[in-house]
């Protein structure tokens, strides 16, 4: 899995397991998880790449690379789960912008159905109501999102989970 001391996303699903678990069963699944020893790499990538390789039986990964590698040949899968938890991006067009109106026609293209859909094929989950990526299940997932931690509240989880996961 991608180290919860360095990787943003990670410490973000960490921190947001009690959105789909609760308090209790979320702290008690990051303990029995660090308990378990997991190679720990940089991001969520070659943590999917080690499974893709063979090299370990299961990882804790986005699923857009099961999607990927799997496309590409690797025999993988997902846990399918009612619930899971997602992050979102952002596309933002500066007030000052030099040509705010090609910025406006990009934000327009760049969100309507065809690039939801190009985006969709890939593996991506988006925002958009009756588009998903093809993969069994996804349709089912409702998408819960993980917490927006501010920068002491980030620097307090990382430090939190250095304790948990590195001793």
């Amino acid at each position: 899995m991608a180290d919860p001391t360095l990787h943003v996303t990670t410490i973000q699903w960490l921190s947001s397991l009690h959105k789909i678990m609760g308090k209790e069963k979320a702290e008690k699944f990051i303990v029995e998880l660090a308990a378990m020893k997991p190679i720990l790499v940089e991001s969520m990538l070659p943590a999917g790449e080690r499974v893709t390789t063979g090299e370990m039986p299961i990882a804790i990964t986005f699923v857009k690379y099961v999607f990927t590698n799997g496309r590409q040949g690797a025999p993988l899968d997902y846990v399918r789960l009612e619930r899971m938890l997602g992050d979102c991006h952002f596309a933002v067009l500066n007030n000052k912008a030099p040509h705010p109106n090609a910025g406006k026609a990009f934000l327009d293209y760049y969100l309507d159905d065809e690039s939801m859909k190009i985006l969709a094929q890939n593996g991506e989950f988006v925002n958009r109501k009756g588009i998903y990526p093809p993969l069994p299940g996804a349709d089912r997932i409702q998408y819960v999102q993980m917490e927006n931690l501010d920068a002491k509240a980030f620097e307090e989880k990382k430090k939190e989970y250095g304790r948990i996961f590195l001793r």
